[in-house]
């Protein structure tokens, strides 16, 4: 893999000819040539004085324009990362400490904004700007590489995965082939270009195999992403469970020309894959699982071709990709997944920056925080993250599992758990539900709550149920 850029010569991890077969929908508005775009940030780069392997944040839409800016960090020497647009200064301001970045970019803003973030003065670059970070303290990552972001399942928000990008291309490639994608796909981005399930798996899969390209944006909306696929001829596309919830809630079916579907980000419903495939016959959904520390891409479920006992699997690993549980005991049927590959994170970095890397059978291995059950062909079944468990009045309680039945439950858009101590002794969790207000109104909480109540065993009710009420539209973009 590739460790430094050689002294006064650039490599090009993202060729130029690789940003031609590009394309946007409505939402991202004007046609942009993305080539051109990167020749004109390339220029800018090539040009800085920031030490090479500097870290730049890009806060950036979905856009052609992202993907070029994205490529010109990359082949200048320096290390993308890229955040959502929408993250709150003072979180921005802790990731370019945390992150020891020299510069970031973003939409114009005033100069008040930039002051925030410790920044003087900003630079205008086509539609955007630059600000750098003076005095920036050294590089902690090299040449070669990129920042994944941690999502929710991370214990901080402002850490992230440094990852050499060969790795992910290989990543990108090993999934590809595991879903049958090839160069003759149009692939359809719609969902956060930071996270990496659209960076790795769609864009940079995209990228390699010369497949066609078309990037969306926010908000998400049922009839509007059925046009765009009918429009654009899109032949593969990736939801989320709650964006897959959505769209079998439609009345429509998905257009035809769809060949593929994938589903990832967290645990989707047997119930609702099942309804999906009847609905739609004859297209090919593929459940998926991964973590930005593994790749990110880690295993696979054709759910087309796998009996029904299977829909609530994530299927199996890549090719290169080994696991194994690490089980409590010798009679446990669960226990925490390890992943190998050569496509691992190298480090971690920013805050909660201890690397969960550890030497096994003379192997690398990640040590996920997942747990998984796995049956005798090697088929995945999530069961819940390890902090997920919880032991209450000696009952273990699965807060993973009840996490995820709330999410089944009609109206329910996101779920959280809070556990509860009382003089160090651990006295239960508490419950936080997103719903939506169209289906679950404000003046019928209470009879919603008692419904809720009644699927769960005595020692597995919270304390407290908290709802919020909000338009399912604003709840559908996130990982």
């Amino acid at each position: 893999m590739n460790s430094l850029v050689n002294i006064g010569q650039r490599e090009d991890f993202i060729s130029p000819g690789q940003l031609e077969n590009i394309s946007t929908t409505a939402s991202v508005g004007e046609r942009v040539d993305a080539g051109r775009r990167y020749q004109e940030y390339l220029a800018y780069w090539a040009v800085q004085s920031l030490p090479a392997g500097q870290v730049v944040l890009i806060a950036l839409p979905n856009s052609p324009d992202l993907l070029a800016m994205f490529a010109a960090v990359l082949n200048s020497g320096y290390v993308p990362a890229l955040i959502a647009p929408t993250t709150p200064g003072e979180r921005i301001a802790q990731m370019i400490g945390d992150f020891s970045a020299g510069a970031l970019v973003r939409s114009a803003t005033h100069e008040a904004a930039w002051a925030g973030y410790g920044i003087s003065k900003a630079q205008d670059l086509g539609r955007w700007q630059v600000g750098q970070v003076p005095n920036a303290p050294l590089p902690v990552t090299q040449p070669g590489q990129v920042v994944i972001a941690t999502s929710g399942t991370s214990r901080a928000f402002s850490s992230g995965c440094v990852h050499w990008y060969s790795a992910l291309q290989t990543n990108a490639l090993r999934h590809a082939r595991s879903i049958g994608l090839d160069r003759t796909d149009r692939i359809l981005v719609n969902l956060p270009m930071y996270y990496s399930t659209a960076l790795v798996a769609q864009t940079i899969a995209a990228l390699e195999l010369g497949a066609h390209l078309v990037i969306s944006g926010p908000p998400f909306l049922v009839p509007t992403y059925l046009e765009d696929i009918q429009e654009h001829r899109i032949t593969a596309s990736s939801v989320t469970p709650v964006l897959l919830r959505q769209i079998n809630a439609h009345s429509q079916p998905l257009p035809a020309c769809l060949r593929l579907l994938t589903v990832g980000g967290d645990l989707a419903a047997a119930a609702e894959v099942s309804h999906c495939m009847a609905v739609n016959p004859g297209l090919e959904l593929y459940l998926t699982y991964g973590i930005s520390e593994a790749g990110p891409r880690v295993s696979t479920c054709a759910a087309h071709r796998v009996s029904a006992q299977r829909l609530s699997s994530v299927g199996l690993p890549l090719d290169g990709t080994q696991v194994m549980l690490l089980r409590p005991s010798e009679d446990s049927l669960e226990g925490e997944l390890l992943v190998s590959s050569d496509t691992l994170l190298t480090k971690k970095i920013g805050q909660d920056s201890h690397t969960p890397i550890i030497e096994r059978d003379g192997k690398r291995w990640l040590k996920t925080g997942d747990i998984f059950s796995q049956d005798h062909e090697g088929y995945l079944y999530f069961k819940g993250r390890n902090s997920d468990f919880i032991v209450i009045r000696d009952e273990k309680v699965n807060l993973g599992a009840i996490k995820q039945m709330c999410k089944r439950v009609p109206g329910v858009l996101a779920c959280r758990t809070e556990v509860v101590s009382d003089a160090s002794v651990l006295a239960g969790f508490q419950l936080e539900l997103t719903v939506d207000r169209e289906v679950v109104q404000e003046n019928q909480g209470d009879h919603f709550k008692t419904r809720l109540l009644k699927q769960l065993k005595h020692y597995e009710r919270p304390l407290a149920i908290a709802l919020l009420h909000r338009d399912a539209l604003s709840m559908t973009n996130h990982k």
